[in-house]
């Protein structure tokens, strides 16, 4: 029913803009261009997704190092806002839940911004920016877009079209061009919290982990459950780990997995190998994580916490494309795949077919992840 609702509302002010349009550009057209060196920019990346948000990175560090003086905005819900909340390229958050619709646009006329860029393509984006009176509008576009975007994105002045299976960070890097920033090095960030870094101090003092232990760290959970490999399967894992290279485990996840976590360890919780991880923020992760010789999850936000601070990483994908988001591999990063060229049915921007999502997960076998841990702890 909420749901529901909200695609009402939406229709509803697409609507509104739309029979306002010719005002709102009136009122736009009045604005003077600033200068780059007067820049002010909001962002609007995929608002919850943790590993989107993560991918956006590269996009603040560019204007930072191209523009030092700009103004950076980020619009980003509550849930995923810890993961940016040290980032010192973003001079401010805005937290989406914090305002109503109309709150929010107010505030964005307020700000004055000149530019708006949005990464997560979505015709809620453009109608905060149409909306914001922003004077400079650029959005990521897509092929089968939805009706809500076909009717509305013609109102962004700067438009650059994703195509399907290319990699979704260096498209965000190219909107920049239209603020003339060339090549820019594609580079994820992660900042480290002040008391993130003595909570995990404390945390593995607590468990009794000595400077020349061997942490790994696992998520056994997913944002989306279809990627998910199977707790069992990692229990075993981490069991013959434990055997060959005597590593602590540390099962991560958020409050929510606590329950789940120590159901599947319940013959284990006494034993010093297994560490249950389940009281950090995603403003302290980062700290955890960086302490790891070892991370390993399905395609989920951990994991790309753990790829951008240079932690050694296993990804196993099950159904997503590998080549539109995932860490790139290389000598600190490997990615498992599903077997007998099975196609991906989990994407950025268009459905995929879910239900032969399980197919790709259940042909990775514990013996192919093993096989990554072997060249990783070896290395």
């Amino acid at each position: 029913m909420k749901e529901y609702k909200i695609k009402i509302r939406n229709i509803f002010i697409i609507l509104i803009t739309l029979i306002l349009s010719p005002f709102l550009f009136f009122l736009i057209n009045r604005k003077k261009n600033n200068e780059n060196k007067d820049l002010k920019i909001l962002i609007i990346p995929q608002l919850t997704r943790i590993g989107d948000l993560i991918c956006s990175t590269p996009v603040f560090r560019a204007i930072k190092l191209s523009y030092p003086e700009s103004h950076l905005s980020v619009l980003v819900s509550n849930k995923a806002s810890g993961i940016i909340k040290d980032n010192t390229r973003i001079n401010e958050i805005i937290i989406y839940e914090d305002y109503s619709f109309w709150a929010l646009t107010k505030k964005i006329r307020r700000e004055n911004f000149n530019w708006g860029f949005s990464l997560s393509a979505t015709s809620v984006s453009t109608i905060l920016f149409f909306l914001g009176l922003i004077k400079n509008r650029v959005k990521t576009t897509r092929e089968n877009k939805p009706i809500t975007e076909k009717i509305t994105d013609w109102l962004n002045n700067f438009k650059l079209l994703y195509k399907n299976y290319t990699y979704l960070p260096k498209h965000h890097l190219d909107l920049l061009k239209f603020i003339n920033i060339t090549n820019p090095e594609e580079k994820k960030e992660i900042f480290f919290s002040h008391e993130g870094n003595k909570k995990m101090v404390a945390f593995l003092k607590e468990n009794n982990v000595l400077e020349r232990d061997k942490l790994v760290g696992i998520s056994i959970s997913a944002g989306n459950k279809i990627k998910e490999w199977g707790d069992g399967k990692f229990l075993s894992l981490a069991e013959t780990i434990i055997n060959k290279y005597k590593v602590k485990i540390f099962f991560l996840g958020s409050k929510k997995d606590e329950y789940r976590i120590k159901k599947l360890l319940e013959n284990k919780i006494r034993d010093k190998n297994y560490v249950i991880a389940t009281n950090f923020s995603l403003e302290d992760l980062p700290s955890l994580i960086k302490s790891f010789s070892l991370f390993m999850s399905a395609d989920t936000g951990p994991l790309y916490i753990a790829n951008a601070i240079n932690i050694p990483t296993i990804n196993i994908i099950g159904p997503v494309d590998p080549r539109e988001q995932p860490p790139k591999e290389d000598q600190n990063t490997l990615r498992v795949l599903p077997t007998n060229n099975i196609e991906p049915t989990s994407f950025v921007f268009k459905e995929g077919n879910k239900e032969k999502s399980k197919e790709a997960v259940e042909s990775i076998s514990i013996e192919m992840v093993l096989d990554a841990v072997d060249k990783l702890l070896k290395i």
